[in-house]
């Protein structure tokens, strides 16, 4: 959903952007949209029909996943997401004479509650596992840092637009609380997963390093690019200052 109002807002850039030549930094502008959206997320804006943010809601969602050996129904119910809105922006820089461009963020901690219910055969390693579940979740990701870079280079659609290019992002997570409660399961067992599943979370964040470029520039940056080829860099900063000065009149009061 928050990258769903970051696309949706670059559209409405690319089709109403000023043509006005803007003095703010890259940078400070884009710190100025973070700093705006901190206090948007938990009302969300009306204005645009941006829904409430954090916490990040969802009632009910059910799903049927199947891959080779492993087919898994359920669902997942009373989701609730906080901690998205809570973020320190420790570095945010822009150099306009090589564009390019740094960022440095951290979330303390993010909470998922809620519960799920699954059924179904999972494979690992050849080895195939029933699977039964009807846990009540309890998950605290903390000190989650994200870390990257990138350059604006010229679209290679349109020559009046952008693009990113040597884009380098890597992500760090100091630990994850697991506090889960399984009903099918007896204290013992519920204790032994938990443990497991942290140190499988850990480890699983520390594999995937070397390969978080090639999925972003795989799975995410192609859809970026294409937004970005219909602005320039003046209209991509007045978006974010005119975005900033909207949600900022709002006057959102809630904590999240």
């Amino acid at each position: 959903m928050i990258a769903k109002v970051f696309l949706l807002g670059l559209l409405v850039a690319a089709s109403c952007a000023s043509p006005l030549t803007s003095t703010v930094n890259y940078a400070d502008a884009l710190k100025t949209y973070l700093e705006a959206f901190k206090k948007m997320a938990p009302c969300g804006y009306a204005a645009e029909n941006i829904p409430v943010l954090d916490p990040l809601i969802n009632a009910f969602t059910a799903f049927n996943y199947t891959r080779g050996e492993t087919s898994i129904v359920g669902n997942a119910s009373n989701i609730r997401i906080s901690g998205l809105s809570n973020f320190v922006i420790l570095k945010g820089e822009y150099d306009p004479n090589t564009l390019r461009a740094s960022f440095d963020i951290l979330f303390p901690e993010i909470q998922i509650l809620g519960s799920t219910i699954m059924e179904g055969v999972f494979n690992m390693l050849g080895f195939t596992f029933p699977m039964r579940q009807n846990t009540l979740l309890n998950e605290r990701l903390q000190q989650l840092r994200i870390v990257g870079e990138y350059t604006f280079a010229q679209s290679l659609s349109s020559p009046n637009g952008l693009r990113l290019t040597d884009l380098k992002l890597q992500f760090y997570l100091a630990d994850v609380k697991i506090d889960n409660w399984d009903t099918l399961l007896n204290i013992s067992t519920n204790n032994y997963l938990e443990s497991i599943t942290r140190e499988t979370v850990l480890a699983l964040v520390k594999e995937i390093q070397p390969r978080v470029d090639q999925l972003y520039t795989k799975y995410v940056l192609p859809d970026v690019n294409d937004l970005l080829s219909a602005v320039n860099m003046t209209q991509l900063t007045n978006y974010f200052v005119n975005t900033a000065n909207n949600w900022n009149s709002a006057n959102c009061n809630v904590m999240a």
